[in-house]
C-alpha cells in the first residue's frame, strides 16, 4: 500500500523588510557622499522604523521628525506625510537639506548593517 503525504507551502508573502528594522535605530552616517558627525545623542539624525503602523520616527539632528513610509516592489521606499518639530538649531540648515532628500528618496538597499537610501542609483543617504 502506498500512503502519500502533501504538506501545505505556506502561502504568505515574506515579511517587507521593515520587519526586521522595527524599533531598530538608524543613525545617518552620510549624506550626500559627505560623513557625518556623530553625537551620540537622542538628537543624532537617526530614523527608526514602526513596521506595525507603517510610520517611521526620529531626528533631523535638532528637531523631532515622523511621518509615513511605503515599501513596494523588490526595493521601492517613499518617504509621505512627513511632519517636524521647529526648534531654532544652530545647524537647521543641515536638517532642512536632510528632510529635502528623505522626501525625494525612492529605492533602498542594504548593505551590512547599513540602510542605504537612494533616488535612482544614486546614493543620498547612508545610516548604520
Amino acid at each position: 500500500m502506498l500512503v502519500l503525504y502533501f504538506v501545505a507551502a505556506s502561502c504568505t508573502a515574506p515579511l517587507s523588510p521593515d520587519h526586521s528594522w522595527k524599533n531598530k535605530r538608524w543613525a545617518l552616517i552620510e549624506m550626500n557622499g559627505s560623513p557625518v558627525q556623530q553625537s551620540g545623542t537622542e538628537n543624532e539624525a537617526h530614523l527608526i522604523f514602526n513596521a506595525d503602523e507603517k510610520r517611521y520616527s526620529g531626528s533631523g539632528g535638532c528637531n523631532r521628525i515622523g511621518g509615513d513610509y511605503t515599501f513596494s516592489g523588490k526595493s521601492n521606499l517613499k518617504f509621505s506625510q512627513s511632519i517636524s518639530t521647529k526648534m531654532m538649531c544652530p545647524d537647521i540648515e543641515r536638517e532642512d537639506k536632510f528632510l529635502s532628500i528623505l522626501s525625494g528618496i525612492d529605492s533602498y538597499e542594504l548593505k551590512g548593517d547599513e540602510l542605504i537610501l537612494k533616488t535612482g542609483e544614486k546614493i543620498l543617504l547612508k545610516f548604520r
